[in-house]
């Protein structure tokens, strides 16, 4: 908790020194002069949260908070009944977009760059000091020669991998725990969790899978790529001329999600609709564990609620989220011994790395209201918001202070602060061309992963070599440089 504190405390004094030099910037006050503090008067601010959030019920409360706190005041808030996935560019100019928005930095950044939302003081905001440099930075954009950011950053997203302990083998001390540090062995190290998942498939155990997941989202899989040395666009993120997808051990790393493939040979592993159903497969034992982020904490458990063998706090107790398991230097998930991973962990495995984000609040462009959205994103970004956020979603937050309160309870949120600080979670770029990357990314690692079915289907086999594989890597490359330069 130390470690936190002191992050925090650099973060706020370096940030401390560019406040003033922004802060008197003439430019500055005239990109900023539509926040005046004045609320507008019988605003209604029209808000865009994600569906998590509204079914599981907090984006009502937020709602519901923030109207009993402006009571008064001349201002409400109230739901959109729109897709989470809006399109404000489209909606925004005729009036039918939101006000406030709550989404990925990438999503949002790509309609900033496009000035569809607008460029926020942060520095005046509550939360500022609070939040550290790299999470304001998935929302900056430079105009005018000078930095700005348009969104407030609430939560940290990236992979983590969830199971549920009463699950868990029976002999798993005794058999899978050879450094006798508490944790199974198959959660420290990707090549372990092969070798149990083949023995649960073959053998049969608690549940019918190990580990079992969509593999063809760009999302989660990617970090086999970051992993190897590969990074999205060049000069820190900001150069879509310099792809580097295909860089590094990428094609060696990408071969073990081929690898997956074929030992789960489960179709359901090329379907992006695999998330939907995750929860229920992890309640019901269909699988041990699976990757996902952790806003969805809470879906994992009305699942397991839902099933009749858990009360809500069993299910809160008996599921539990940790990193992701650690990739073998061979890229090879079958070679050698897995125990030797184990025993000789820092020199046989490296740590994952995981494309993430933040998830945070923008200010649509085309608002009649942004003091009024400037005061409502300011509300949600609260201490007591984003701590209810925690505990109805089970988000980790961006807040420094937040994190170290539910860090006492819970060493997640602190695991999370660590990855983000030793750079193992790899920000999505805060660029529209970001937007490039999602469908060839998705294309290349349906090929991929569908590879291990074809000769089961009289089809040949096309990526049966890292040669083949760097090939299709490079092909996805050009893919993303011609949407960005020539299709676009």
């Amino acid at each position: 908790m130390k470690k936190l504190c002191l992050y925090f405390l650099v973060m706020f004094l370096a940030l401390s020194f560019i406040v003033p030099a922004m802060a008197e910037s003439e430019m500055y006050q005239r990109v900023m002069s539509r926040f005046h503090g004045e609320l507008e008067q019988g605003a209604v601010v029209q808000v865009l949260e994600n569906a998590t959030s509204i079914e599981l019920g907090y984006a009502q409360q937020l709602i519901d908070a923030f109207n009993a706190a402006y009571q008064g005041l001349g201002v409400s808030a109230k739901i959109m009944d729109i897709d989470q996935y809006s399109d404000l560019a489209t909606d925004g100019p005729y009036g039918y977009g939101p006000d406030v928005w709550y989404q990925a930095n990438d999503i949002l950044m790509k309609y900033a760059t496009k000035q569809h939302l607008l460029p926020l003081p942060i520095f005046d905001l509550e939360c500022y000091p609070h939040t550290p440099r790299d999470a304001w930075d998935a929302y900056k954009m430079v105009m005018y020669d000078e930095p700005f950011f348009c969104g407030v950053p609430i939560n940290v997203q990236s992979g983590m991998l969830f199971y549920i302990e009463s699950m868990l083998p029976d002999d798993w001390q005794t058999q899978w725990d050879l450094n006798q540090n508490g944790m199974p062995d198959f959660f420290e190290t990707f090549t372990a969790l092969y070798a149990y998942s083949k023995a649960v498939q073959e053998n049969g155990g608690t549940t019918k899978y190990g580990y079992l997941d969509d593999l063809v989202d760009v999302y989660f899989s990617f970090g086999y790529l970051f992993t190897g040395g590969a990074y999205v666009f060049g000069s820190d993120d900001t150069d879509p001329a310099d792809i580097g997808l295909a860089k590094g051990d990428a094609a060696k790393c990408a071969s073990m999600l081929r690898q997956w493939a074929a030992l789960m040979n489960n179709t359901e592993a090329l379907d992006k609709a695999f998330a939907s159903a995750a929860y229920s497969y992890l309640a019901q034992g269909t699988m041990l564990c699976t990757i996902t982020t952790p806003d969805v904490k809470q879906m994992f458990v009305r699942a397991m609620i839902n099933t009749g063998s858990w009360t809500r706090e069993e299910a809160e107790a008996d599921l539990k989220m940790i990193p992701v398991p650690r990739l073998p230097k061979s890229y090879d998930l079958t070679g050698g011994p897995w125990q030797d991973t184990i025993t000789d962990m820092d020199n046989l495995t490296t740590q994952t790395i995981m494309m993430g984000g933040m998830n945070g609040f923008g200010i649509s462009a085309y608002t009649q209201c942004p003091n009024a959205s400037l005061a409502f994103i300011q509300f949600a970004a609260s201490f007591p918001q984003v701590m209810e956020r925690n505990r109805m979603l089970g988000i980790s937050p961006a807040r420094g202070d937040a994190a170290a309160e539910i860090g006492k309870d819970d060493a997640t949120v602190q695991m999370m602060f660590d990855n983000l600080d030793n750079n193992l979670i790899y920000i999505m770029p805060a660029i529209n061309e970001m937007s490039q990357l999602w469908t060839p990314g998705e294309s290349f690692l349906i090929d991929l992963c569908t590879d291990a079915f074809r000769s089961s289907r009289g089809e040949p086999e096309l990526y049966t070599t890292i040669e083949q594989i760097q090939a299709a890597l490079e092909r996805m490359v050009q893919q993303i440089l011609d949407a960005i330069f020539t299709l676009s």
